[in-house]
């Protein structure tokens, strides 16, 4: 058994994880150990890194599952290590949780933790949203391809496991750059779609939407959805959207959603469902970042979104488990 002060600190190092993906990431390590093996020697050359710091780093990262070292003391990919190469989904997200100005966000989990408020406004001087899509374009990309990563894992499963048949046009509400709506349009193609978000946001979407060849199906709208968002559809795709918000927020935005839709039409809610075990599960840390990031973000258990549901005047009528998530699919309560 693991002494309790040896499993504290061992915990206690898990920025080392955050900080070693990350810069491997940056690095581009993945992809040049995509063809080939190499020493540690011939990466840096390559990456532009001092060799025998990339080689601790590596050889960390080895015994952390990612990367394996062969007798020859070369370097390769393994499955995890794979991830992190350009055309993988697993880098952005190394790269977004890794980057500066996130850790920065962590710093101030004491603010958030004090006061419930947004550790994101304490250390970058703004809301988390604000930075992202006006204050600092960098963080903006990297934040959207760590989305869209988000979504690439997700949006096969979507496509084929809903019945997208059974409607013709469906807004993706707060749908960023349009991964997702382009592989539910893609796998059918009698659909027409609206995506909607912020307008700087969608304002990115056209390389996106032309590469899936169907920006002629997609009305691109900018807007705020808590005001309205756009009307007629017959279902409205919300992926990752609920859990950034207060449940007062959530309502003000689902009713739009329900006011807008079509008579018989559904609204898709995609997302985790907390747990009510006190035993370790991955939802549990994305609450806290919702936490840092925003403040009044929050993953919630069942009962919390049936609740919450019911308040903006909808109810479940059933539910699909996804990849990594669950689809509630509404309809008028």
């Amino acid at each position: 058994m693991v002494p309790p002060e040896v499993a504290l600190i061992e915990s206690s190092l898990g920025v080392v994880d955050t900080k070693a993906l990350q810069v491997v990431a940056d690095l581009g390590v993945a992809d040049h150990l995509a063809t080939t093996p190499m020493t540690a020697d011939e990466l840096a050359r390559a990456c532009g890194a001092e060799p025998d710091a990339l080689a601790r780093i590596l050889r960390y990262l080895v015994g952390r599952g990612y990367f394996q070292r062969r007798r020859d003391g070369q370097f390769a990919n393994n499955r995890r290590s794979a991830l992190l190469r350009a055309d993988e989904t697993g880098r952005a997200w190394a790269r977004f949780f890794g980057s500066q100005w996130h850790v920065a966000i962590w710093n101030r989990l004491d603010h958030s933790a004090r006061t419930g408020g947004s550790a994101a406004e304490a250390a970058l001087g703004r809301p988390f949203w604000e930075y992202v899509t006006e204050a600092d374009p960098n963080a903006g990309a990297t934040f959207d391809a760590a989305m869209e990563s988000v979504s690439s894992v997700q949006m096969g499963v979507i496509a084929r496991k809903y019945g997208w048949q059974a409607c013709e046009r469906v807004c993706d509400v707060g749908g960023g750059t349009g991964t997702l709506l382009s592989a539910v349009l893609t796998a059918h193609p009698h659909l027409h779609g609206v995506l909607f978000d912020l307008p700087s946001v969608v304002a990115k979407s056209a390389p996106v939407l032309a590469a899936a060849g169907v920006a002629e199906r997609v009305e691109v709208v900018g807007g705020d959805f808590f005001a309205a968002v756009p009307e007629g559809c017959d279902r409205y795709l919300l992926q990752a959207i609920v859990h950034d918000w207060d449940d007062e927020s959530c309502v003000r935005f689902l009713s739009r959603c329900r006011e807008a839709m079509t008579g018989d039409g559904r609204v898709l809610v995609l997302e985790a469902i907390l747990p009510t075990h006190d035993g370790d599960h991955f939802t549990k840390a994305l609450d806290l970042e919702m936490l840092v990031d925003t403040g009044a973000g929050r993953e919630r258990t069942r009962e919390e979104y049936d609740t919450l549901f019911t308040t903006a005047g909808l109810r479940i009528r059933k539910t699909i488990p996804i990849a990594l998530t669950t689809m509630f699919e509404l309809e008028r309560a």
